[in-house]
């Protein structure tokens, strides 16, 4: 088929099916939603079909990492192709497992995987910009899967003047709104971040930031301490610690937290490099493993509450927290951050009441963000991200 004709073909659906890929900052592997979407905006409408986990093989995570920390040209161009070829074998698998054949799929949306982001402005002689790296060409994937794609978003709000994060807002504001109580979405992934939306809130009065490090932190220092975990299950090390106080405070004096968003922040702050200063530091003084866990579990909560404490409650009247994210499934950092928010009384919720499955959430964001674009609908929040104006985030790959 025409290419051209093939994509005027699907801007015209009024319903499309969708799959929605995603890898956030943990790097643990692809997330995958298929839905029927239709509608635009907050009368957009969805209902999922299948969804699935596929984990990194080790040795692909690994070189993730390493690019993330101190990878050169040639790992992270490889890894721009070797991300989508994994991206692609995982969406067969999983179409395959569901009995879904690829003529079914109308569209794939892709996040990719973040290799950086720095949102800090850098100058070359007068020219100025901000940037954001996410391997996993959308090229390779329309290639290797035959479905038109569509990813690489940040780049466009980026170019509109903003820090291309974070990136589900738009996805907030159009499934959760409620028309009589201000909410906020929580995510706590590799980093945390938290969109707020007041009743029956305009695009405009949206907004959204990092509210600084998630599952980072305690991930890398469970990896760098216990030979055999790269997490801390359940929460279940920082439960048998004790938190610090006095390097908990060191930590909460970190610039980022204190900042005014709007804001961004990911690994190149907050992560292996911070964790082994850290717990250089930690030890030194003496503390036990499980007292390095349980204090950085206590930061990631703490850095949370600020957050509302100062940049949101001022400004918004905020009734009820939804949860999503990896870290929900700590326990110690659930309770924790349970107990701090019903003290500024907000009721913790999960996202799961709203109908929507936490581990699933952002795949499903891809998804909705994707068919946005072939609607010409502006995907971006300017409140969140700083951007200029409204634009069509996504590069279409037929």
């Amino acid at each position: 088929m025409n290419l051209v004709k093939r994509l005027i073909e699907k801007i015209m659906l009024s319903h499309r099916v969708v799959a929605g890929l995603m890898s956030g900052t943990s790097a643990d592997g692809v997330d995958i939603v298929i839905a029927e979407i239709w509608g635009t905006g907050r009368e957009l409408r969805y209902k999922i079909i299948n969804q699935s986990i596929t984990d990194y093989p080790r040795e692909l995570r690994e070189l993730i990492l390493r690019s993330i920390e101190r990878g050169g040209v040639h790992e992270i161009c490889a890894l721009n192709f070797l991300v989508s070829k994994y991206f692609s074998k995982a969406f067969k698998e999983t179409l395959d497992l569901y009995g879904i054949s690829s003529d079914e799929i109308d569209l794939i949306g892709s996040h990719g995987q973040t290799i950086y982001h720095y949102p800090e402005l850098i100058r070359c002689g007068d020219l100025e910009t901000r940037c954001s790296l996410q391997v996993g060409s959308v090229q390779v994937l329309a290639e290797h899967t035959g479905i038109l794609s569509i990813g690489n978003f940040r780049v466009r709000d980026i170019a509109a003047g903003g820090m291309g994060a974070p990136i589900i807002t738009y996805v907030d504001y159009v499934l959760f709104t409620h028309p009589r109580i201000g909410r906020a979405l929580q995510n706590i992934g590799g980093i945390a971040n938290v969109t707020v939306l007041p009743p029956n809130a305009d695009l405009d009065q949206v907004y959204a930031f990092d509210t600084g490090p998630g599952n980072s932190l305690i991930d890398f220092a469970v990896s760098i301490l216990y030979k055999d975990l790269s997490y801390d299950p359940d929460g279940e090390i920082a439960s048998r610690g004790s938190p610090d106080q006095q390097l908990l405070r060191e930590l909460m004096s970190h610039p980022y937290i204190s900042r005014s968003p709007p804001k961004t922040t990911g690994r190149e702050v907050f992560g292996k490099s911070f964790v082994e200063r850290f717990i250089e530091k930690a030890l030194l003084k003496g503390l036990s493993r499980e007292d390095i866990i349980a204090t950085l579990t206590l930061f990631t909560a703490e850095s949370i509450v600020y957050s509302y404490e100062k940049f949101i409650l001022p400004r918004t009247k905020v009734e009820e927290v939804y949860m999503s994210g990896g870290g929900v499934r700590n326990k110690t950092l659930m309770k924790f951050l349970e107990k701090r928010l019903r003290e500024l009384g907000i009721e913790v919720k999960r996202v799961e009441e709203l109908g929507v499955d936490p581990k699933f959430k952002e795949a499903l964001g891809m998804a909705i963000l994707a068919h946005e674009t072939l609607n010409g609908a502006p995907n971006n929040v300017p409140r969140a991200t700083g951007a200029q104006r409204l634009v069509v985030m996504g590069e279409i790959a037929l």
